[in-house]
């Protein structure tokens, strides 16, 4: 430290040699509380990482003073990592951002299905895509039926193992790294609910995106939107039960290409990444322009489009670029208001452009609890958010490649599920 604080003296000033020492005595310190809990490998790849500007940045950060929580992979949890991450020096100090929350979180493990949410250090836009381009991607976590508290979303369930804290920072022990959130079509296959007959649907639908680079609108599958293209959207994705339940139902709106249109946009709020704590009693509008009402109560939390309810089976599935809810009903509501839907976007992008400073639980988690009943509507909201302006607000032609051929290949699909 000597020689270094000699070397550093003819660069730079006194405080900002100061600094350095005060974080190197701080990281050498966790460091130390790790090691003493067990956790040997995550220390070894943390002194790794702070070899790179990004890892020495997000050291400085949990130094800083202000409260963090730190999930801390296991040395089984690391040993059993894949080797795409921990054999990539870029990727793996990524992922331990993803590890990296701000924010004092210690009295929010509420019990699922509520969740907490929480802003996390990750910020690589090759992993987050996110509305507006200025919002790290989030982690979720709850306490679940065993009493213990998992991070969700996880391919391998991920439980934390045990709890110890270092000066600012609570750590988290957890039995399995984090992954990254992955695209829409690597997340249906590991979906406990089961996604693949939305799938089928999404990819018969056509839906014009505006490409910010060519300054032109294109059509896409809306399955190809929602996986790559948009930048923050909330999808309300019916289960696979779902869709097969309301297979007759869809039939009969065949050749009706207004109406089958307003039923799957119905399902998506564009241009905002809504997570559950931030839809409780709350009022949107859907990318048709017709309200999307939600409520909580002791069963559990309820969307509702015109006359139909659906309760969220899997709350906040987490994409790089927005948020799906499983939902357990298809929402059978073919209003459609391209005026609302026009207003709510630009609400949102406007929205967009504002840098977040999420330090504490996103949106009802510490407040809201399923063991009263609650409703909604008497003071909700009028759908606001954020996007990255890549959404077109459709009109009643936006579906340009939905002719009666691919409605017959649509319900054919639903026939085929119930």
């Amino acid at each position: 430290m000597k020689t270094s604080s000699i070397l550093l003296g003819a660069l730079l000033p006194a405080a900002a040699i100061a600094q350095i020492e005060q974080n190197e005595t701080f990281i050498t310190g966790l460091f130390q509380t790790l090691q003493n809990s067990g956790v040997t490998s995550l220390s070894d790849v943390l002194t790794q990482i702070n070899s790179s500007e990004v890892g020495q940045g997000l050291l400085a950060n949990i130094s800083s003073g202000s409260p963090y929580l730190l999930f801390a992979p296991n040395n089984d949890a690391l040993s059993s990592a894949p080797e795409n991450i921990t054999g990539d020096a870029g990727l793996l100090t990524d992922t331990i951002g993803y590890h990296i929350v701000p924010g004092n979180f210690s009295s929010s493990i509420p019990t699922y299905p509520n969740i907490t949410i929480g802003r996390t250090l990750l910020t690589d836009p090759r992993f987050v895509r996110l509305e507006g381009g200025n919002k790290a991607q989030v982690a979720a976590w709850a306490e679940r039926e065993d009493g213990r508290t998992h991070v969700l979303n996880q391919r391998n369930d991920s439980t934390v193992v045990d709890v110890t804290s270092f000066e600012n920072v609570t750590v988290y022990i957890i039995d399995h790294l984090l992954i990254i959130p992955e695209n829409f079509s690597s997340t249906i296959p590991t979906n406990n609910e089961g996604l693949t007959a939305i799938e089928t649907i999404l990819q018969t639908v056509q839906t014009p995106v505006f490409n910010t680079s060519t300054n032109e609108t294109a059509n896409v599958t809306l399955f190809q939107a929602l996986d790559v293209d948009w930048h923050g959207f909330t999808f309300f994705a019916p289960s696979n039960g779902a869709v097969a339940n309301a297979s007759s139902s869809l039939e009969s709106l065949a050749g009706n290409e207004t109406a089958i249109q307003a039923v799957l946009y119905n399902h998506i709020i564009n241009g905002t990444t809504l997570y559950s704590p931030l839809l409780a009693n709350q009022n949107f509008t859907s990318t048709a322009g017709a309200t999307l009402a939600f409520t909580i109560n002791a069963t559990g939390q309820y969307v509702t489009s015109a006359n139909t309810t659906a309760r969220i089976l899997q709350p906040d599935v987490l994409l790089p670029n927005g948020v799906v809810h499983v939902i357990d009903s298809v929402l059978l509501n073919t209003e459609e208001d391209p005026e609302a839907a026009s207003s709510a976007i630009a609400s949102a992008t406007s929205v967009a452009t504002e840098s977040p400073t999420e330090t504490e639980p996103v949106g009802f988690s510490q407040t809201v609890s399923l063991d009263a009943t609650a409703t909604g509507g008497a003071d909700s909201t009028d759908a606001t958010g954020e996007s990255s302006g890549a959404f077109v607000v459709p009109g009643r032609n936006a579906l340009v490649g939905l002719s009666v051929s691919a409605l017959a290949v649509l319900v054919g699909a639903l026939v085929t599920l119930a």
